[in-house]
């Protein structure tokens, strides 16, 4: 299956009420596919935590997901897995407070919000940085 998706799904999408597995999701596919830009899967905190959660690595993760074409069957298999989906649930009913000062930056950096002027500042500096960090860890760091 081919996945042409370049931004993946908002922070607050959700499937069968678990907040970032949509995101991962396309994230996964995404790099399947080879066209991941200047994302990255499973090196981010958010997306370890879940991970962690999950019981997987990166690459077991990009793999479920690239093998099934819809989120229904990616939540189907990481239920047959065993995923521990109490312990997921509570990370996503808190996923707002635990992330709120990185929760802007995602939305005004991928069009959802427009910035007000000191974000923008901050945007300004922030997205070349974002970008050679995200080129050094896949260079130094495997994703876990």
């Amino acid at each position: 299956m081919k996945f042409k998706q370049t931004v993946p799904r908002r922070w607050n999408v959700a499937v069968d009420g678990i907040r970032w597995l949509p995101r991962m999701i396309d994230k996964a596919r995404m790099s399947a596919n080879g066209n991941l830009g200047a994302y990255l899967i499973g090196h981010s905190p958010v997306d370890h935590a879940l991970l962690t959660r999950l019981g997987l690595s990166t690459d077991e993760f990009i793999a479920i997901s690239a093998a099934h074409g819809d989120d229904a069957s990616v939540l189907q298999t990481l239920r047959e897995r065993g995923m521990d989906e109490p312990r997921i649930r509570r990370w996503s009913d808190n996923f707002e407070s635990t992330y709120r000062r990185y929760i802007w930056m995602w939305d005004v950096d991928e069009g959802y919000v427009r910035p007000n002027p000191a974000q923008g500042f901050v945007l300004a500096l922030y997205r070349p940085i974002q970008n050679w960090v995200s080129a050094l860890l896949r260079k130094l760091l495997p994703a876990p």
